[in-house]
């Protein structure tokens, strides 16, 4: 059961897979290089100038998900569905030195990778200790609809990539719905005959 905190349970969960990985690794090319839920933006303007920006721009439905059936909870109880969203993040690397900024981007690509799904103990927030699973692809933006984000955000463009985490599920604040409970289920069949 996931309630509004989910997207913040969602951006902890790959804050903290990078951090094990990025911030705390013993390599010296990574020693000192935080990760942070801020904007590029956000990155600049608190002046850090080595870190990286794992930045949630956008959030939409997954429609497939919505005709989903209740869960019936008890005998005479069904749930209300529950609203899956896919969550959209922009990872940009920040470094003075490029060679710098192209290290960082290849561990954010190999520990997501590494990373594909996220379950059981990886999970933070209000999904931890639950069996919910995450979805974690790098999506393949073309540089135009890329450059339209860095657009939005008044910033120049940058070496950045984007994922889609999917599927965080927010679920209804409203109370089970009282329902009769099933006493006889029916099962039949008919077999269709061609006609000639």
């Amino acid at each position: 059961m996931s309630d509004y905190t989910v997207i913040s349970a969602v951006s902890s969960t790959i804050q903290n897979i990078l951090k094990q990985s990025i911030t705390q690794s013993t390599d010296p090319a990574l020693t000192g290089v935080d990760i942070y839920l801020l904007s590029p933006t956000e990155m600049q303007e608190a002046g850090n100038s080595v870190g990286i920006s794992v930045w949630l721009y956008k959030v939409t439905r997954m429609a497939e998900m919505l005709n989903e059936p209740p869960e019936r909870i008890g005998p005479n109880q069904i749930q209300r569905t529950p609203l899956p969203v896919l969550l959209f993040y922009l990872i940009t690397p920040f470094s003075p030195a490029p060679g710098t900024r192209h290290i960082l981007l290849g561990r954010v690509l190999q520990v997501l990778y590494d990373h594909a799904i996220l379950r059981g103990a990886d999970l933070q927030g209000v999904l931890q200790g639950t069996t919910e699973q995450l979805r974690v692809n790098l999506e393949a933006l073309s540089l135009e609809e890329l450059s339209l984000v860095w657009e939005a955000l008044n910033e120049p463009y940058q070496l950045s990539v984007t994922y889609l985490v999917q599927v965080a599920k927010i679920d209804s604040e409203y109370a089970p719905v009282k329902t009769g409970p099933v006493i006889e289920k029916e099962a039949t069949y008919s077999q269709i005959l061609s006609v000639t």
